[in-house]
């Protein structure tokens, strides 16, 4: 059996060490979004939308820390590849002084762009609030650095993740009335206009540079398959409300690029890579592209990943997913370096990696 995991802790070796020495190539990253950033913001909030149990982190150094993975989160491996420690999570009583001067991670499980969505798995913190949040922890930065933080704000990175939910635990829920009230159009259309305001807001307090992440291929979810019982294919319906926000979002972004002076929004096309992963998975070296690692039902898509349940993937980098809703760490690995050196999409900045040094 392959080693699991082990080389994660020379990339936070490595990563502890370029920070330490002044290394790192941005001076910050803050990180904004729902369950697939969230590095445990939610665990001491009265929720059902926490990932503070095993198996979750079974291959992470830390253990279980609120990560709904195996591993590490995107975000994780994004910051290593830019010489970044771990972020720390928001919501945690240690992340003070010192320990938020490369970053905080806001993100929040089952949140979105809209403050009713995922609500009812009980408390979170929506895009809103996590840009509130922000907004305090610049009045500690501004003590911790007197006061003079223009261009560490303006050359650290903003990672926004956000919309997943909007979705999943909001227009598609069973007795939801959001199909009949909007179109596919219109409902985007809705998200946008709250994600506008919320991206000049971050851009107000200061961010210039922004990743932000369209949504991924939703249809291809182990949830979403499993539940259709067709296990073999992905829901189209439900990639079309993707596409179709993904379409407006990317026109929203190149307009605040030519309205907000100095601004650098990055549109990150995830669909398409992670489409591309799905499609081609033996050739990144999966073995599974629908079946979930740890999960029950059709697909290991219909029961979430819980300590009851066996683990039974041995090698959790034979699977693209790790439960019914995230990826796997292996898949994260692959992400981040397209992510930071790929071709995110057609005009300037192109990657991660050319948005920082411009």
């Amino acid at each position: 059996m392959r080693k699991v995991g082990g080389w994660i802790w020379l990339l936070l070796a490595m990563s502890l060490m370029s920070s330490v020495i002044g290394g790192a190539e941005v001076p910050a990253m803050f990180v904004f979004g729902d369950s697939l950033v969230d590095p445990g913001n939610n665990n001491n909030l009265t929720t059902l939308a926490k990932a503070n149990y095993k198996p979750n982190g079974v291959d992470f150094p830390e253990g279980v820390t609120g990560r709904f993975c195996n591993g590490g989160t995107v975000a994780d491996h994004l910051g290593f590849r830019m010489g970044l420690p771990l972020i720390p999570p928001y919501n945690n009583p240690n992340t003070v002084g010192s320990k938020i001067l490369q970053g905080v991670n806001y993100a929040s499980a089952a949140s979105g762009i809209l403050n009713e969505t995922g609500t009812l798995f009980g408390q979170l913190f929506p895009l809103d609030e996590q840009i509130q949040n922000f907004g305090k922890t610049l009045e500690e930065l501004n003590s911790l650095l007197g006061g003079d933080v223009g261009d560490y704000l303006k050359n650290s990175l903003y990672f926004v993740c956000v919309g997943n939910n909007d979705y999943l635990n909001n227009y598609l829920l069973p007795l939801s009335n959001k199909p009949k009230k909007y179109t596919p159009e219109t409902f985007a259309d809705l998200l946008l206009h709250h994600f506008n305001r919320q991206l000049k807001d971050l851009y107000n307090l200061g961010g210039r540079k922004f990743l932000i992440t369209g949504l991924g291929p939703l249809g291809c979810i182990p949830e979403q398959i499993g539940n259709s019982g067709n296990t073999s294919s992905c829901v189209e319906s439900t990639n079309h409300l993707a596409s179709v926000f993904n379409s407006k979002l990317k026109a929203m972004l190149d307009q605040l690029n030519i309205d907000l002076d100095g601004s650098y929004f990055l549109y990150w096309d995830t669909y398409s890579s992670t489409l591309d992963v799905i499609t081609n998975y033996s050739s990144y070296g999966f073995k599974y592209q629908h079946k979930a690692c740890c999960g029950a039902g059709r697909a290991k898509g219909q029961i979430i990943c819980l300590p009851v349940l066996p683990l039974k993937c041995h090698d959790r980098r034979d699977f693209v997913f790790w439960d019914p809703y995230h990826p796997t760490d292996a898949f994260n690995v692959i992400a981040s370096r397209l992510a930071y050196q790929g071709n995110l999409q057609h005009s300037f900045p192109r990657n991660v990696q050319e948005l920082i040094e411009s």
